[in-house]
């Protein structure tokens, strides 16, 4: 069976390595492990031992038993019921870039009123569209987690075909060519339905990443992953914290729907996730 985890052992200790600044170089000095058996690690060409496991995770912060239970494949989260809310429905929408690259993006419905909005765009409008359609749907908004291309990639064609408004963090960086965009402060909400949506800030993947809490849902974007997180392009540390205080302050039966990998929990994730 395919391990499904967006982010292998290598990809974690990578993202560990370079958020803190730290060269292969000098992992491999204080663990005692050569330098090429650690790239080979890295770029999944080596799977390491317990022992070295253990080595890695206390030189680069990372949580021993959670690293050594996703190195050895020992973990993944357990498969979301698509009713696990009473209020929302969630229709995941995976996106497949010219990369090869996988993506999600979202759709999300108040059960009652009907009414629905679009999260991220996947970098793909056209099927997008195509997914709004076959559901009957009406968004009347776009919700944008951060501003790279898999996320906000044809933004302006999906706005305009659906005259849907655009919502993102107060401090994104959306492409010129989107003409009108509501930026909200944090712990801003909005309306969906009887429900309301509330703007998280976490910044860290990027300057104006953000997430959407509403109901026992967050879409998280690049925040965090199941058993990971995003690459801290802005600030790793920020990226942590925004974590701690944002996501898992929440119930733990809160689902987390990511931009990459499967959908996981906040009880999950403050279990197994070895960042944290």
């Amino acid at each position: 069976m395919a391990y499904i985890l967006e982010d292998e052992f290598g990809d974690i200790i990578q993202k560990a390595r370079s958020g803190r600044g730290l060269s292969v170089a000098q992992v491999a000095r204080e663990t005692q492990i050569p330098r090429g058996q650690l790239s080979k690690m890295e770029n999944y060409t080596l799977k390491p031992t317990a022992e070295r496991v253990e080595k890695i995770a206390a030189a680069l912060g990372l949580s021993t038993p959670k690293l050594l239970d996703i190195a050895m494949e020992r973990w993944a989260p357990t498969k979301w019921d698509v009713n696990f809310d009473s209020a929302i429905t969630v229709i995941p929408l995976s996106m497949t870039l010219r990369s090869g690259y996988s993506v999600y993006c979202y759709l999300l419905t108040c059960k009652r009123t009907k009414a629905s909005v679009i999260v991220d765009t996947g970098g793909n409008p056209d099927k997008v569209i195509e997914a709004v359609n076959e559901h009957n749907l009406k968004p009347s908004l776009i919700l944008i987690t951060h501003e790279h291309s898999d996320h906000a990639g044809g933004l302006r064609k999906l706005q305009v075909v659906t005259q849907a408004q655009v919502i993102a963090s107060a401090a994104v960086a959306l492409p010129s060519e989107v003409k009108e965009c509501t930026k909200l402060e944090d712990s801003a909400e909005i309306e969906l339905g009887d429900l309301s949506i509330k703007i998280l800030h976490t910044p860290g993947h990027t300057r104006g990443s953000c997430c959407y809490y509403v109901s026992k849902a967050v879409f998280v974007g690049d925040t965090i992953f199941a058993g990971s997180v995003g690459r801290g392009g802005f600030s790793y540390q920020s990226l942590l914290q925004s974590v701690r205080d944002k996501i898992f302050t929440l119930d733990d039966d809160v689902h987390l729907f990511p931009g990459h990998g499967p959908i996981t929990t906040v009880g999950q994730e403050k279990a197994h996730n070895p960042f944290f």
